[in-house]
């Protein structure tokens, strides 16, 4: 037995010394697509983001194409700008050409093989999205090799989520003022109830306003005490003075840094009986400001500090980045390099398996790729929908599929990275 070991183990020796042991190079690495869009609403013109990487190198002027699903329509209202197709941030445009539902791209540069490409088609080139809620996904061809590779799913509906617009923060005497601007989102009106002198079981609840902190503007918030919360609208060609929120709730997120966390608070507004404006329109832009007591700071506010925000119509955590503020200066710890600041957003990936029992009884199995998560959740759309919590690696959610299952994974690392993908999961077809 010992005998016939040693001969498998020589000829085993052999072959490896005649194959070789070959370094694992940059083409090694699998060819993939993926895609997200920007808007995700039914009948828009849509922007597109497409990463990829190709198994081999795309010389300039030769041409990818983008197969669209035949439900996604080009409005052909005009040719495509130069501008409105991007490859790795150089116009592509002015060579885009439609056939039907493929539009073929000559690449204005070298495109290295193994590396992550960076397609971007902006709304400027009219592709429509489908009409009614869906999901879909896309092609890409690599015309000169004939390989094509399929994306990702990613879908559109009815429900939206708040554009972000700016975050800053002055000071004045001994008033350090956080001044926050977004928009809400088309199906994101939002309904003040009026106060209430006496409890009444028909009585219409407000909607929310709810914001999460950067650890750096919490200190600020424990500090100074909660600050005076004001709330205005901005409507051209009118003048809404502002109004006082009403502080509903307040809680601390803990980080994994000890002494570190984010506070998060919701607000809502009432209004008075005889106040005709009661709520705050779609796609109307809000000013929030939250004035502080003191202008001392207790540590430096940088860019790396944001403020999540949500509201109870539109559910979706958005991160609003501060700006007017120094760069954060990255410190040397024992000798070694300061550390470069994180700018890698996590990776999620998700697909859904079919019970074999009922075509009702699903699975969302959900990947989540990031060396420092802060969090992650799945929530469904709608109003008041719970936030499913979800950790690095796999995670497998078990559902009921009646009518569809549409909602949003999000997932922010300790950077404030976030990413967001859509979930548009339809009905089953057969009850």
């Amino acid at each position: 037995m010992r005998t016939r070991l040693f001969g498998i183990t020589i000829v085993i020796a052999l072959l490896v010394s005649l194959v070789g042991i070959r370094q694992v190079s940059a083409t090694d690495i699998a060819p993939f697509v993926s895609v997200s869009i920007v808007g995700g609403h039914v009948g828009d013109y849509e922007e597109y983001h497409i990463s990829f990487l190709l198994g081999r190198d795309v010389k300039p002027q030769e041409t990818l194409s983008i197969v669209f699903d035949d439900i996604i329509n080009w409005a052909g209202l005009r040719d495509t700008a130069a501008g409105d197709v991007l490859i790795d941030g150089m116009p592509a445009g002015a060579s885009a050409l439609w056939s039907g539902h493929v539009l073929t791209i000559s690449t204005p540069v070298n495109l290295s093989a193994g590396v992550t490409h960076e397609l971007t088609i902006l709304r400027g080139a009219m592709i429509q999205n489908p009409s009614t809620v869906m999901h879909f996904h896309l092609l890409l061809r690599d015309d000169a090799a004939g390989t094509t590779l399929a994306s990702n799913y990613v879908g559109v509906s009815t429900v939206t989520s708040i554009s972000p617009v700016s975050l800053t923060v002055e000071t004045f005497g001994h008033h350090l003022t956080v001044l926050l601007r977004f928009c809400t989102g088309r199906t994101g009106a939002l309904v003040w109830a009026p106060a209430q002198r006496i409890a009444s079981p028909s009585a219409v609840a407000s909607d929310t306003i709810s914001f999460r902190l950067s650890p750096a503007l919490s200190q600020v918030w424990d500090k100074s005490g909660a600050p005076v919360a004001w709330f205005s609208i901005s409507i051209p060609g009118t003048i809404r003075a502002p109004r006082l929120f009403h502080l509903v709730s307040t809680s601390d997120w803990p980080m994994e840094q000890p002494g570190t966390y984010q506070k998060e608070v919701t607000y809502e507004l009432e209004t008075d009986t005889d106040m005709v404006d009661t709520g705050v329109g779609a796609s109307t832009e809000v000013l929030v400001r939250l004035e502080f007591d003191q202008s001392s700071i207790p540590v430096p506010l940088t860019t790396d500090d944001f403020t999540l925000v949500w509201t109870s119509k539109e559910p979706t955590m958005v991160r609003i980045p501060l700006t007017g503020v120094p760069d954060p200066v990255p410190v040397a710890v024992d000798d070694n390099p300061a550390p470069l600041p994180d700018t890698t957003a996590p990776v999620i990936t998700w697909n859904m398996q079919q019970s074999t029992f009922s075509s009702r009884l699903i699975t969302l199995n959900v990947s989540i790729a990031e060396d420092n998560l802060d969090e992650a959740y799945f929530v469904k759309d709608g109003v008041d929908s719970l936030h499913t919590r979800l950790a690095v690696g796999d995670t497998g959610l078990m559902m009921i599929n009646r009518t569809g299952i549409r909602g949003m994974i999000v997932a922010i690392d300790k950077a404030g990275n976030t990413t967001s993908v859509r979930v548009d999961i339809p009905a089953p077809a057969a009850s």
